[in-house]
């Protein structure tokens, strides 16, 4: 769904805080009511609005773009303090960053912005939310002086008019925590971290999960510098929050569980790393799936602290295991993309991938598996559409010969697999 533009504030935010599109145009429409000046008819402005609103949801941005810069186009027309302007370039701001046209937005911004000031004054709150997707703009493009000075600005309209502890003063800190530590203005940084901190734990209590957030910002600022000694008591408290807050198993701890894990890597702490790393894994397995690209980047982590640790025959156990998933994803892609040539009649771009696609299969640590047989058998069809029948029927015939093969063994009695089973706990 489409959002509003409205950017989400804390630890350097480059996204659009999410506001839906549908409920936006309802709370601006009833506005126009209010203000006599919706009609009873939908307007072509609302036409392009409720066109540009589907075409978003149907992932089609290009056409929500054109729908959106229709409606802008209806809004220039109306009188100039008219609410519909306003909302319309909310809309183009947020569908722009979307696409990643960040050049395209930012005129938006400013344009919205001097509206807003016009209409609310240059100190009104309102204005914050304007400043800060500015802001986020201006850090994404490296205009750090201006994203700074936008976030200052942020800054002292809140806290003149929320006065300094209130939790959305803590959220513009810690943006221009983020934005310093990206500078390696370490001492900035770990100032505007510090005092956010301090407002969120007063105002909102020590253990709220919105502090997990700052802690990994000052955390992951320390580790940066070398600085582990001090990083890890943060990561871990980060973590700990969060468990309290989401449970034991919930797939928003991997990160905290990664910095930790990597933090204790960093410091020769492999006995303590290893668990982070296993329970970083098996709530990815959960979460995703056992075959996922994700749980093979958790076993090259933990695979690593094997290396280590000179365990090197559990490491080549959790290396095969990754290296499995990601042929599954390649051969998947191949899979995908020849099957579009084949559609489109572009015979010999989409043999050359199956050609490749059955040459990694073969290479493969277990060359007759399943992932061979089916890259065959695509291949064959392909070769009949070719009218190449008869290597057509000699790939079908090793299809035949793979799928015996599998039949035979799925009968035969076999010794269990290795599970991957994580290593005890340390009792207290």
């Amino acid at each position: 769904m489409l959002r509003g533009c409205e950017a989400r504030e804390g630890a350097f935010a480059s996204g659009i805080r999410e506001v839906g599109l549908k409920s936006a145009y309802v709370a601006a429409l009833g506005f126009l009511i209010s203000a006599g000046l919706a009609s009873a008819q939908p307007s072509e402005w609302d036409t392009a609005i409720e066109a540009g609103q589907k075409a978003y949801e149907l992932g089609r941005y290009e056409d929500a773009e054109r729908h959106l810069n229709s409606a802008l186009h209806e809004a220039e027309g109306f009188e100039p303090k008219d609410p519909r302007l306003a909302t319309t370039l909310d809309l183009l701001i947020t569908a722009y960053r979307t696409e990643g046209k960040l050049e395209l937005a930012e005129p938006h911004y400013h344009r919205l912005l001097g509206i807003q000031e016009g209409t609310w004054g240059p100190l009104d709150l309102r204005l914050c939310t304007v400043l800060n997707g500015l802001g986020t703009l201006y850090a994404a493009t490296r205009r750090w002086d201006q994203a700074e000075a936008v976030y200052q600005r942020a800054l002292v309209i809140r806290e003149k008019a929320l006065g300094g502890e209130h939790p959305d003063v803590a959220a513009t800190l810690e943006s221009l925590a983020a934005l310093y530590a990206v500078q390696a203005k370490f001492d900035n940084a770990e100032a505007c971290f510090l005092r956010a901190l301090g407002i969120r734990e007063r105002s909102q209590g020590a253990d709220h999960i919105s502090i997990a957030a700052n802690l990994d910002g000052l955390a992951g600022m320390y580790r940066d510098q070398g600085k582990y000694p001090a990083a890890e008591p943060l990561f871990r408290r980060a973590l700990a929050i969060r468990e309290k807050a989401l449970g034991p198993d919930h797939a928003e701890l991997v990160p905290s569980l990664d910095n930790l894990a990597w933090t204790c890597y960093a410091q020769r702490k492999y006995a303590e790393a290893e668990p982070l790393y296993w329970r970083s894994l098996l709530i990815w397995e959960k979460a995703v799936g056992t075959e996922h690209p994700t749980v093979a980047t958790a076993l090259d982590n933990l695979a690593g602290v094997y290396i280590a640790e000179e365990k090197y025959g559990k490491a080549e156990e959790l290396y095969q295991r990754a290296v499995l998933i990601r042929e599954k994803t390649l051969l998947a892609n191949y899979d995908k993309l020849a099957s579009a040539y084949a559609g489109e009649k572009k015979y010999a771009e989409a043999e050359q991938l199956y050609q490749r696609a059955l040459s990694l299969a073969e290479r493969s640590i277990l060359p007759d598996r399943l992932e061979v047989g089916m890259v065959l058998e695509r291949y064959a069809e392909l070769l009949t559409a070719m009218n190449r029948k008869q290597e057509a029927e000699r790939m079908m015939a090793r299809v035949r010969e793979i799928r015996a093969r599998l039949a035979v063994q799925a009968t035969s009695p076999v010794a269990p697999s290795k599970a991957l089973v994580p290593p005890p706990r340390k009792s207290n």
